[in-house]
């Protein structure tokens, strides 16, 4: 896993908020800062918006941890209910005895606030995901909180998308004088904060600068942006995506029992072997020779299928078919592995005549070793992976040792290949596969 092989003392891109790595940059320093000077000078009504997985939830936990310990921060995550159901929950954060049967919700929020002002503390409510509350609900809350605004000091703090500006207007329809006292809204970062970020969060979690030049570079920092578009969330996908492909790219991947790429390879290529190599060449030079190739053994294919199926149709078979072992079902250690591989790399050739392009697909293996291609066959011929041996898609460049790839399936988008990895069955999920283009995946191939 990636955070071993870069020696990381914790996950940087954790999928629960942390208030121990907060980024400080894109404006959220400063918010954070507004919002707590907002609370301490007493303002009632607030508002904190911006898209899903831009930081919000972060934003407010950390305003919560720097609030002075005479606060008392209470949340609503989920505030899908009736307005009588959400402020019993509030009562029961604010001490009331869960056996009380008092009929007047919002009475009994009144006299539970007035204790803990006795008390010399001082309620913050947020209402985390405020754009799901029903417009009735949302009304009665912000009544709430304008009423006996001189007698109880307390503040309510409304986090949400930014739909919950068209709530908010809806509810000013009845209640004009109804005031959001201070609001603030989450931006998406920019490339260049993007960059900030990733490099925060990797700082903090003990990446030395040099892995992060070499992993995060200006290119791979623009298709991040590119494809995250400033958000948090997706920014974290995307680095994280990165840093299991640089894992995969810098660990070559060993089958079997291992290989060494220090150990000289004193046998010749096989015949076979220059005869593949000679056809690979040839192809990546000339595109359209490609395509009338590929074509020609369509063709070919086709008419001995046709010829085939009449002969099958007129001779009855030799034997029943329950004495044959059928190709499926043959044990691994009847299948020839080396013609397994011949097969995987002659089905490949077509994405060198760039049929492909725009395609999606998975790397699984990249194997740099003078017995790679032996390993690959041996691994073909394996129960697990002869089943799925037509989604395999087998390359070899001509480096010194050998570089084997192995690429899994062809997608039409990248959030397609995401999902097919994410659903990979355990035996290839332990290659740690990662999606990429087929396009950057055939320049692979050339480096």
């Amino acid at each position: 896993m990636y955070p071993e092989h870069f020696h990381l003392t914790q996950p940087p891109f954790a999928a629960e908020p942390n208030p121990e790595v907060f980024f400080p940059g894109a404006r959220r320093e400063e918010t954070c800062q507004s919002l707590i000077l907002d609370v301490l000078a007493g303002k009632r009504l607030l508002k904190l918006t911006g898209r899903e997985g831009s930081g919000k939830t972060m934003l407010w936990r950390m305003m919560a941890e720097r609030l002075p310990s005479e606060y008392v921060v209470l949340f609503l995550d989920n505030p899908v209910g009736a307005f009588d159901e959400l402020v019993r929950l509030i009562c029961l954060d604010l001490g009331m005895d869960p056996r009380g049967t008092e009929q007047d919700a919002a009475e009994a929020m009144r006299r539970l606030l007035a204790r803990k002002q006795a008390e010399q503390s001082k309620v913050v409510l947020v209402v985390d995901e405020a754009e799901k509350l029903q417009i009735a609900t949302l009304e009665q809350l912000l009544i709430l909180a304008d009423e006996d605004r001189d007698d109880l000091d307390w503040t309510m703090i409304l986090v949400g998308r930014p739909e919950l500006d068209q709530c908010l207007a809806q509810a000013s329809l009845f209640h004009a004088d109804i005031e959001v006292q201070a609001e603030y809204a989450l931006a998406e970062l920019t490339e260049g904060e993007t960059r900030h970020y990733l490099r925060f969060c990797l700082d903090a979690a003990g990446m030395r600068r040099e892995q992060f030049e070499d992993v995060f570079t200006d290119r791979a920092i623009a298709q991040i942006f590119a494809e995250a578009r400033g958000n948090l969330r997706q920014t974290n996908s995307r680095a994280e995506e990165t840093l299991r492909a640089a894992c995969a790219d810098k660990s070559f991947m060993v089958l079997l029992d291992g290989v060494e790429p220090e150990e000289p390879d004193d046998e010749p290529p096989s015949r076979w072997e220059h005869r593949v190599l000679e056809l690979y060449e040839l192809l990546r030079a000339n595109r359209m020779l490609s395509g009338v190739l590929i074509g020609a053994v369509a063709a070919v294919l086709l008419i001995g299928f046709l010829l085939t199926g009449k002969g099958k149709e007129e001779t009855p078979p030799a034997q029943p078919p329950a004495a044959t072992a059928t190709r499926e079902t043959a044990p691994a250690e009847w299948r020839d592995g080396d013609k397994l591989l011949r097969e995987r790399l002659a089905a490949s050739a077509s994405w060198l005549t760039g049929l492909q392009k725009g395609k999606y697909t998975i790397q699984l293996m990249m194997l740099a070793s003078n017995q790679a291609m032996a390993s690959i066959g041996m691994t073909l011929a394996e129960d697990d992976f002869f089943r799925i041996r037509e989604q395999l898609f087998i390359f070899r460049n001509k480096a010194n040792p050998p570089v084997i790839f192995v690429f899994h399936g062809l997608y039409d988008s990248l959030e397609a290949a995401r999902e097919a990895r994410n659903s990979m069955p355990v035996f290839l999920r332990r290659y740690h596969p990662y999606p990429l283009a087929v396009e950057d995946a055939m320049k692979k191939l050339s480096n």
